[in-house]
């Protein structure tokens, strides 16, 4: 790591367990491998962070590296002199006496809070926008992420489509020979209907093989466990699957950059704002499927984050396979023309230092 580089202090809670270390550990590396940043990764749980990059000394109380990222245990957080560049994900509040810090150092850094990713309409309207502190000389500005131009983008590697994803969903591939059984990965919150997925599709004609990444209420016999991989090798893991159900926001994110057929098993909030959330990316994923199919998408989507044990709900899906399988390809490849988060992140950065 150079010692001249940039440099950026990114704090993380992880409180979904993989979704927030997934996020901030993915982007840590590509700040650091791409655009030449020094990372410094503030985690409060190493435990949960190892379980996507196994490296990780979980309880290690002094700073380590990790593929040219210097993970710091949260706790010690109150002794480091603030960087250049702060970045807190998901509203996650670094402790107050390094807030204290940042307004102390000379000059100030660029605070961002890194947002949650969302297709709703407000994504544009909030993304850049400043927030003055209340009481020190210090602004935070929202960064979020979005499927649209003029929102935060989407992270995504320089490597995608070759190396380790080289493997995945190509429009000029042929389908996948015929099998007596497609291949279902899910990784998803234990009460997703996935049981009735199966069904729902074997009423179709079409067989699934499970492989389940996380604890299942309805687990069935002759379901598969996945083998936990490091982050840079999940790509290549959802490759070899037909169909994919995901949960959190790096899974997500990754399915469609997959090219693959999905469904989204979005995290339930008590205020029922998942819905919303799951309807705005509806709406902007269906806009280039048949009226019909995007109905039938949108209905077993719905029908699967409220846990809908209906069968025939998810056997129509089945029967759309080959268009849900275009239209995965065709919807990745549109988002390939977009630039992607880092990149917006290096330019935000650079405009608001001006």
């Amino acid at each position: 790591m150079k010692t001249d580089s940039p440099t950026i202090d990114l704090f993380c809670r992880v409180i979904d367990n993989f979704g927030d270390i997934g996020v901030c550990w993915r982007l840590a590396r590509q700040l650091v491998a791409e655009h030449g940043y020094s990372v410094r990764l503030i985690v409060d749980d190493l435990h949960a962070f190892r379980f996507i990059a196994p490296a990780i000394d979980a309880d290690a109380v002094q700073t380590q590296v990790l593929q040219g990222v210097v993970v710091v245990p949260w706790r010690t957080a109150d002794a480091l002199r603030p960087s250049q560049i702060v970045i807190e994900a998901f509203a996650c509040d670094p402790p107050a006496a390094y807030v204290q810090a940042m307004a102390a150092r000379k000059p100030r850094p660029v605070w961002l809070n890194l947002e949650y990713l969302s297709a709703e309409h407000w994504v544009d309207d909030i993304h850049g926008r400043p927030s003055p502190h209340p009481r020190l000389p210090l602004t935070k500005y929202f960064f979020c992420p979005g499927f649209t131009e003029q929102s935060g983008g989407l992270i995504r590697e320089q490597s995608l489509g070759s190396t380790h994803s080289r493997r995945l969903a190509s429009p000029s591939e042929p389908p996948p020979p015929a099998r007596t059984a497609l291949k279902l990965f899910a990784f998803t919150y234990p009460q997703a209907p996935v049981g009735a997925v199966v069904e729902g599709f074997g009423q179709a004609g079409l067989g699934l093989q499970v492989t389940t990444a996380a604890p299942l209420n309805d687990r069935a016999d002759g379901w598969r466990t996945a083998k936990s991989v490091p982050q840079q090798d999940f790509d290549a893991l959802l490759a070899d699957f037909d169909w994919l159900v995901v949960r959190g926001e790096d899974s997500f994110v990754r399915a469609q950059w997959a090219g693959k057929p999905m469904l989204w098993h979005i995290y339930p909030t008590d205020d029922n704002a998942h819905v919303a959330k799951l309807d705005a990316w509806l709406d902007v994923y269906c806009s280039g499927l048949p009226t019909l199919a995007a109905a039938t998408y949108r209905a077993a989507s719905h029908a699967f984050v409220v846990g809908e044990q209906n069968a025939a709900v998810y056997g129509q899906l089945g029967s759309l396979l080959p268009v849900l399988r275009e239209h995965a390809v065709t919807w990745r490849n549109q988002l390939l023309q977009q630039t992607d988060l880092a990149s917006r992140l290096v330019r935000f950065i650079a405009l608001v230092k001006t």
